[in-house]
């Protein structure tokens, strides 16, 4: 498996990480998931239930839009500051700590808000701690550990995605059942599941800073001799490095946005469209369902794509069974079918989990902008997608015809992954 990464000096001879690391390292994205897919799948649509009952639609949207754009907005930033600086205990868990802390203190104080303004406010703090931490923490795979290890880093990545929604969504719709106590516990958790592993992690030398637009990958100047002829031939030639990466992060921006269309609103579909008489429990059982055979399928996914060394034909199948989720719903919108979905969609965003992040690994284009470009890909993956197509088609249509966008958007994903290839 040939790839500009895998190319890279000294990428192969760093040492295997063992199960101690990739626990702890684990357990430090189990923090980052708690605070970032609760809010998205949960909490701010019952947060703005609570604020404005008619208008709840319209308020998560805007909420969740928000954070997303906030996101979007910090993460290439805060991955460019990343790599360059040079703090004494080491930039990336630096960063990561100063993230933690910037995302939890206010996320504690999000549920005991009665307006949106005061909500989004804090939304917008947490967003950017988020940005910081997703920055360093996704930097670290690519920094510390071997291509043929790098499937098993995405499942200690993505797993814990898994158990954060499914043990979160049990204490925040079964144990602790105010809504601004639950915001506060799940601050408490965030904080101090990632601190064992960022307070212990020792981080080799980075690579030199950056002294010139070369080193980044986009060469514009040359001997002024060549002329404009010799300056736009150097561009293309480095911009093609960032062919398979550019892909990359376009299949990835629709088959996670896709999955966001079918999945935000859920809580809504269960209570106007099934009409159940407590969607807050029957959530709970899909995405318990789902998040079962998630974790499944991100583990297996993680060992088998480093086995097989493939990539590509993962993230395919991961996307075509999430589109047949949706489909399922759009079609049969009865409760055994959310069951069935449930358990598709839980297989295919397992799968994409453990194995996207490894392709996307595989084809960073420079070493020593690692922190940059993951988080051009993540801000790219965080454009608010959901909300906006949400609200543009429940304004005019209905959910079936929400499904049914959700599952286009992912196929199309599932194409755009054979555009990339360095990578099987």
């Amino acid at each position: 498996m040939a790839s500009p990464t895998a190319a890279a000096p000294g990428t192969e001879t760093r040492s295997p990480v063992g199960t101690g690391w990739l626990l702890g390292f684990a357990a430090a994205w189990f923090g980052f998931w708690l605070l970032v897919m609760l809010p998205g799948q949960f909490m701010v649509v019952k947060l703005a239930s609570v604020i404005d009952p008619d208008g709840k639609v319209g308020l998560s949207s805007a909420l969740i839009a928000l954070m997303a754009a906030v996101i979007v907005v910090s993460v290439p930033v805060v991955g460019w500051l990343c790599d360059r600086s040079r703090p004494r205990f080491g930039r990336r868990r630096t960063w990561a700590l100063a993230g933690l802390v910037l995302a939890t203190v206010p996320f504690a104080f999000v549920g005991f808000q009665r307006g949106g303004l005061g909500a989004g406010l804090l939304l917008a703090v947490v967003a950017l701690g988020e940005a910081i931490v997703l920055v360093s923490l996704s930097a670290i795979i690519a920094d510390r550990v071997p291509q043929r290890q790098r499937g098993s880093a995405s499942a200690a990545m993505g797993v814990p995605q898994v158990i954060a929604l499914a043990g979160g969504m049990v204490l925040v719709t079964e144990v602790i059942t105010d809504v601004g106590h639950s915001w506060l516990v799940i601050a408490v958790l965030a904080v101090l599941f990632p601190l064992p592993f960022l307070l212990r992690y020792r981080e080799a030398d980075p690579p030199p800073v950056p002294a010139r637009p070369e080193a980044a990958g986009f060469r514009a100047a040359g001997p002024r001799a060549a002329g404009l002829r010799g300056i736009r031939l150097r561009v293309r030639v480095d911009l093609a490095r960032y062919h398979d990466y550019t892909w990359a992060l376009v299949s990835r921006v629709l088959i996670n946005g896709g999955n966001l269309v079918g999945t935000t609103y859920l809580l809504y579909f269960l209570a106007d469209v099934l009409g159940l008489p407590d969607p807050d429990g029957a959530l709970l059982v899909l995405v318990l369902v789902y998040l079962f055979a998630c974790g499944l399928a991100s583990w297996a996914g993680g060992k088998l794509t480093d086995r097989l060394g493939r990539r590509r034909p993962f993230v395919a199948v991961s996307a075509a069974l999430q589109a047949a989720a949706a489909l399922t719903l759009a079609l049969v919108p009865t409760w055994e079918a959310a069951i069935v979905a449930a358990v598709l969609l839980g297989l295919g965003f397992g799968t994409f989990l453990s194995v996207d992040q490894a392709l996307l690994t595989d084809v960073l284009p420079d070493p020593a902008t690692r922190a940059r470009d993951l988080g051009i890909v993540n801000s790219a993956q965080h454009l608010p997608m959901a909300p906006l197509v949400g609200w543009a088609v429940l304004s005019v249509a209905g959910y079936t015809e929400l499904y049914v966008v959700a599952a286009v958007i992912m196929l199309a994903g599932a194409a755009t992954v054979y555009r990339i290839r360095s990578v099987a």
